[in-house]
């Protein structure tokens, strides 16, 4: 009985909202779904699936007043059809963590009850109810996938500049992380650098309502990147990034660790802001708004996430060869990051603060090797893969495609406006 009691006690919050599971301010704007009704236990007759004979459908909505209890009592559901469904559909979603503004297909015949409602992007899941038991199925909605072709100039901010040409933030921290192995974002961008982006978008066609809280998936596919004259063409092939050439693109550590922010300290000796004597600065500082994204440079086992006098808010990453890397007076940590956490290459692990022995805003970041510390815009990285043989002439029939595809794309857009399916 008490468990039962707790579980009831649970099932009766109300859904999760974005705001409440993030606190951290978002670094480039979301794209957005179809529109989500304010009412409180709307519903809606459903135009996207044939309704067949003796089958009715409807829509209902999680509102921010209400509970997921009241919704599907609404529905027609009993509180112990709810109570075995959160049991019954545990295994594939936990209800606890439902959002405030997901919507609910519910499906009635004569003989059955079914509930419909997303758990990721173009997953479905259906729990029909026959003879008071629940019967939970997943569902893969079929996906069409678009190309894009992005192309604009870049001032200050690639996030900035990529947000004002209607790129998904999940391309532009591919692109960052690509090109953060050698291009250092804080010192070598120059006013009119310009870069084009090609990727994909794919959505689904049918019972797109049901995805209102999720982000359709989108891949980086080629950047073409202009710097001071420089040109840098990269690839994606095989899970990572190669140049034009067949030269892998990424090294062991990218050069920084967050985007759109000034150096403004350097490694070496300083007068200490705050202590106000002359001391071995032993990283380099980041000047940047309060609560941007920190990147890990390179992937590892977390081995400290808490707070220090000194650091304030730190993390401390452990990666192969004897390197470790320092990040300090993080305002936060980012979800899931503490010590034993393992981290890839440019996950976000932290948001720059002001926290411990620091006068304002700033990334300070160090990196050691083997115990002692080292300049991290002087270490050296170790040296490229390059793809040769019959990988290379892959990789050259791949890129070859790649960029016939975009630049039949680039000539289409001239006539037809893409923007709408993003």
């Amino acid at each position: 009985m008490l468990y039962l009691h707790i579980f009831l006690l649970t099932l009766l919050i109300s859904g999760c909202s974005d705001d409440k599971q993030n606190n951290n301010p978002p670094v480039a704007k979301q794209e957005q779904s179809a529109e989500i009704p304010n009412k409180p236990k709307t519903v809606i007759i459903s135009e996207e699936a044939p309704i067949t004979t003796g089958q009715l459908q409807k829509t209902y909505t999680l509102s921010q007043d209400e509970t997921l209890t009241h919704v599907l009592k609404s529905a027609g559901f009993s509180l112990a059809n709810i109570i075995n469904l959160a049991k019954s559909v545990k295994p594939h979603f936990d209800f606890t963590k439902i959002r405030i503004n997901t919507q609910f297909d519910v499906i009635e015949t004569k003989e059955s009850k079914t509930i419909r409602f997303a758990n990721d992007y173009a997953k479905v899941i259906e729990a029909t109810l026959v003879n008071n038991k629940w019967q939970i199925a997943e569902v893969e909605t079929p996906l069409f996938t678009h190309e894009v072709s992005r192309s604009f100039s870049i001032d200050h901010s690639l996030y900035q500049a990529a947000n004002k040409a209607n790129v998904p933030q999940n391309v532009v921290n591919s692109a960052i992380i690509a090109m953060s192995h050698f291009i250092d974002f804080q010192r070598e961008i120059r006013q009119g650098d310009e870069i084009t982006l090609n990727f994909t978008v794919s959505k689904v066609k049918h019972d797109t309502h049901l995805f209102n809280q999720f982000s359709p998936p989108q891949m980086l596919v080629a950047i073409d990147f202009k710097n001071q004259g420089k040109q840098y063409s990269l690839y994606q092939y095989q899970n990572a990034f190669y140049f034009e050439d067949g030269k892998l693109a990424q090294n062991f550590l990218m050069k920084t660790p967050l985007n759109g922010a000034r150096l403004s300290s350097y490694f070496g000796k300083r007068k200490h802001p705050v202590l106000g004597y002359t001391r071995q600065h032993k990283g380099i500082d980041f000047s940047a708004p309060i609560g941007t994204p920190i990147m890990a440079a390179g992937k590892g086992k977390v081995i400290k996430a808490s707070y220090s006098k000194s650091f304030g808010n730190r993390v401390l990453i452990d990666h192969s060869n004897g390197y470790r890397s320092l990040y300090a007076h993080l305002k936060g940590f980012a979800k899931g990051i503490k010590q034993g956490s393992l981290v890839r290459q440019g996950q976000i692990i932290g948001y720059l603060g002001n926290t411990g022995l620091s006068t304002a805003r700033h990334l300070h970041y160090e990196l050691h090797k083997n115990g002692r510390v080292i300049n991290p815009l002087k270490m050296k990285q170790p040296s490229n893969i390059q793809l040769s043989g019959d990988d290379l002439l892959a990789f050259n029939a791949h890129i070859k495609t790649i960029n016939k595809r975009y630049t039949a794309l680039v000539v289409k857009q001239h006539v037809l406006d893409i923007t709408t399916i993003l």
